[in-house]
């Protein structure tokens, strides 16, 4: 593996700003379609029915967990499919390789890059979330550095099953078997103690359930839960090993 060049890695992710500028208009709809409906079925009308939760309004309480599930879809959609196209269809990755960066470069590039897309999507549910009177501490300023931090990890992940993916038609068990529970369990509609001892283990794993403490902290408290900041970062660098390292096994250009 050649050494990892940040020159390299910082044009990858220009790269992926150009094109991303270009599509920004049709594609803030999409992604914040979803988290939408979830807020208007879940947070505003079943709000009516359960009152607080963990303290605070259910609404408060679903708003701000949807801050960090919309972050980590918009991870997960550049890093699955997006990046699936680059790769094997539409050979971006090819030439890009040509020059002088490599496949490992490539594949940090695209995961910063996807924190950097989940940040700006999750910010602006964030904003949303703000107009609707769910935070109320300055320190929700750092909610879109934790973001960053998120969306890079499931980056990584996404990027991983990617690469093994043999088909595109794979990423969606990926999607149904993995990103899907985590959206729904990691205390975003319902907090994880009311689940079963066995299941909230499983969920403590989950890193959408540390990013969804840490920004509930953040807006409502104003406390930072290093704890779990410095668990994201544990479990960002862990997954970031496997894609660098099998990117050139699976990509033989």
């Amino acid at each position: 593996m050649n050494k990892l060049s940040l020159k390299a890695i910082w044009h990858v992710m220009q790269r992926n700003y150009m094109s991303f500028t270009k599509m920004l208009r049709i594609s803030i709809f999409p992604n914040l379609f979803d988290p939408l409906l979830y807020l208007a079925a879940m947070g505003i009308g079943l709000g009516h029915f359960v009152g607080t939760v963990n303290g605070m309004p259910y609404l408060t309480f679903v708003t701000l967990g949807l801050v960090a599930a919309t972050a980590m879809n918009a991870a997960n959609a550049e890093s699955t499919v997006n990046a699936y196209i680059m790769m094997r269809m539409d050979k971006t990755y090819y030439e890009m390789s040509t020059g002088p960066i490599s496949l490992p470069d490539i594949i940090v590039g695209q995961a910063f890059w996807s924190g950097i897309r989940a940040s700006f999507f999750g910010t602006l549910f964030l904003i949303i979330a703000t107009f609707l009177g769910t935070v109320h501490s300055w320190l929700a300023l750092l909610i879109p550095f934790v973001l960053v931090i998120l969306g890079i990890l499931f980056g990584f992940l996404g990027l991983t099953f990617a690469l093994l993916a043999p088909t595109r038609d794979y990423l969606n068990y990926y999607g149904m078997l993995l990103i899907q529970p985590m959206y729904m369990f990691s205390n975003t509609f319902f907090p994880t103690d009311s689940l079963a001892p066995w299941l909230q283990k499983v969920t403590w794993f989950s890193p959408l359930t540390h990013a969804v403490a840490i920004i509930r902290s953040l807006s409502t408290n104003g406390i930072i839960l290093s704890g779990d900041f410095v668990w994201l970062i544990v479990v960002m660098i862990i997954l970031s090993v496997p894609p660098i390292l099998i990117v050139e096994k699976k990509l033989n250009y």
